[in-house]
């Protein structure tokens, strides 16, 4: 009962605080176009998963910052009948993601940059022969990421995002397979805002008016 009345204490703080605009909260919905650095396999051909929740801070009418918390699908592919010369055929790294950005609003865009922590809790790599080295081929489990992107909003509820990362820290700890692996990716999201969404300024022409 008493974990009950806490939830119900928090929710309640929390639709306070939505209601009173000092944070945001966002649902996220999209993918990962996605490639590492270092295996051989050259082109944004992994597609995979990129959905979650944000919550953000207001600081200001045009400044908020605040965390999100994502699963995110990541990797690399060989592409279909490619000649590369790469060891490897495929790549799938699923991590939980926790980004923390800062964001800039204009009108109806919102610039975003940050630095994301990325959990790595499961992952498969298939030779370029086909077998299946996961096993044999132990990654870092811990993972930063520097992250940078745009929404443009088309309603003060629904955006569409597209965001680019990189990653800070080496895939590979022990430079088992090259000594430099690290990925990249693009997303292309919707975000949906709770409440009564985002507020839309005016273009910088009109508010001079």
């Amino acid at each position: 009962m008493r974990n009950y009345l806490l939830l119900t204490l928090l929710l309640l703080l929390g639709g306070s605080a939505l209601r009173a605009q000092t944070f945001r909260a966002s649902l996220i919905a999209g993918g990962n176009f996605s490639q590492i650095d270092g295996d051989d396999l050259f082109g944004f051909h992994q597609l995979g998963v990129n959905a979650g929740i944000r919550v953000v801070a207001l600081l200001g009418d045009r400044w908020r910052v605040g965390p999100e918390i994502l699963f995110s699908q990541q990797g690399a592919r060989r592409k279909n009948n490619s000649f590369e010369i790469s060891a490897f055929d495929r790549f799938d790294l699923s991590t939980l993601e926790v980004p923390m950005m800062v964001y800039f609003k204009d009108w109806r865009l919102t610039a975003e940059a940050g630095f994301s922590y990325q959990r790595l809790f499961n992952y498969t790599i298939i030779s370029s022969g086909g077998e299946d080295i996961t096993a044999a081929t132990p990654l870092n489990d811990n993972l930063v990421a520097f992250k940078a992107g745009v929404t443009f909003f088309v309603t003060p509820r629904f955006g569409m995002n597209m965001r680019w990362s990189k990653h800070i820290t080496d895939i590979d700890p022990n430079d088992s397979i090259n000594t430099s692996f690290k990925g990249r990716s693009v997303s292309v999201r919707a975000i949906f805002t709770l409440g009564q969404g985002e507020d839309i300024p005016k273009p910088p022409t009109e508010e001079k008016r």
